[in-house]
């Protein structure tokens, strides 16, 4: 029965004639079948897909109409004057309406929690990103050149950079709302309040080094594995920062600060560090950067589809772009890598990118497949 009045729900949210109760009730569905949450957002995701310049596509509708009519679904086409394909809203539907997007989302649903459930036998660089269960965990993954934004079950919203794994338990929601991260992940955080204890409850971000704990609010974390700073951006609400190895430490951000720290393996005893790194302290306290030009939070600009780097050296970069144009990039000298830059891309290929930057700084580089070398 909860299956049924779920597909209802969701074709009257489709149909954008839910009420604020039905879409609270769907809420409360969806929260306790993750299954059905994650079918809805593949489903809302491809209902919201622009209309295809193709002529045949209300004979496919048409088709795909017939199926479901032959199947038993009451419909009745000439209800409408003009009947529409089934990617355009509709500004007034009838409950016969409702019901045909309701088996259809049904249909959609079954795939989408096939789909779903067999992901992780399937070869993940075919698909920007990968959504799969390991035991009582759910996760989300990126590979290198792509990004994905997901909401989950408490209505937070997360958008996922690059090459970044985000985890969370199956009863996510419930008296604590926790999820690990591995890479980089901006977050708007809903509130939330027991309905035991009428108490907030708290949303924990958990990386390789720090934890991050809110109660609603947007902000930017950065852990990618390897990398030598862990950075937590806040741009509007607080946040609390725990560093794991200076528990009884609580590093309180305001907006439009950030915090970064050194990483463990990354200390001012490393004799292989840098020098711009080691001259850096454990933990710095400072301001977000904007561009000079229009005002661009750097921090986030990645959220927009712009790749920013702000006086950054060309190692920086470097992984920056690797992650972005799913490439590999090699130095041939060490001094290469201290080159600085500074630019905003956001349509170019790798090959425009490298070609304005060695513009400005004395380098060459040659392309084989995705990997790159940087020289003289």
């Amino acid at each position: 029965m909860s299956k049924d009045r779920i597909w209802f729900l969701v074709g009257k949210k489709l149909a954008g004639e839910a009420s604020t109760e039905e879409l609270n009730e769907l809420e409360g569905l969806l929260r306790s079948d993750p299954d059905m949450h994650y079918a809805l957002q593949n489903i809302t995701d491809l209902w919201n897909l622009p209309a295809p310049a193709n002529p045949e596509v209300e004979a496919v509708f048409n088709r795909h109409v017939k199926r479901l009519k032959d199947a038993g679904t009451d419909w009745d086409q000439n209800e409408e004057t003009e009947p529409q394909p089934y990617y355009i809203p509709f500004q007034k539907r009838s409950r016969k309406k409702i019901m045909l997007i309701s088996a259809a989302a049904a249909v959609l649903m079954a795939a989408s929690i096939y789909w779903y459930h067999s992901v992780t036998d399937r070869a993940t660089s075919a698909r920007p990103f990968v959504a799969s269960k390991n035991g009582e965990k759910n996760e989300v993954s990126t590979r290198n050149g792509s990004k994905t934004t997901i909401t989950l079950p408490d209505g937070s919203k997360v958008w996922l950079n690059a090459g970044s794994i985000l985890t969370y338990n199956k009863d996510f929601g419930g008296k604590i709302r926790e999820v690990h991260l591995s890479g980089e992940a901006f977050f708007e955080v809903q509130p939330a309040v027991s309905p035991v204890t009428e108490q907030r409850i708290p949303f924990i971000i958990h990386t390789q080094h720090i934890d991050v704990r809110v109660l609603g609010t947007a902000f930017n974390v950065k852990s990618y594995p390897g990398e030598r700073q862990t950075e937590t951006s806040l741009v509007h609400g607080k946040v609390e920062v725990v560093i794991h190895n200076r528990p009884d430490e609580i590093f309180t951000l305001r907006p439009n600060e950030k915090l970064v720290v050194m990483n463990e393996e990354m200390n001012p005893a490393d004799s292989n560090k840098t020098s711009e790194a080691r001259h850096e302290p454990f933990v710095s306290l400072s301001k977000l950067n904007y561009t000079d030009a229009d005002s661009l939070l750097v921090e986030t600009a990645w959220v927009q589809n712009k790749l920013v780097f702000d006086n950054e050296s060309f190692l920086a970069v470097a992984a920056k772009m690797e992650r972005w144009y799913n490439v590999e990039i090699e130095f041939r000298e060490e001094k290469m890598q201290e080159l600085r830059f500074t630019g905003i891309f956001e349509n170019e290929t790798i090959q425009q990118a490298l070609d304005y930057m060695a513009i400005t700084a004395p380098f060459h580089y040659t392309m084989h497949g995705n990997k790159i070398t940087i020289g003289r």
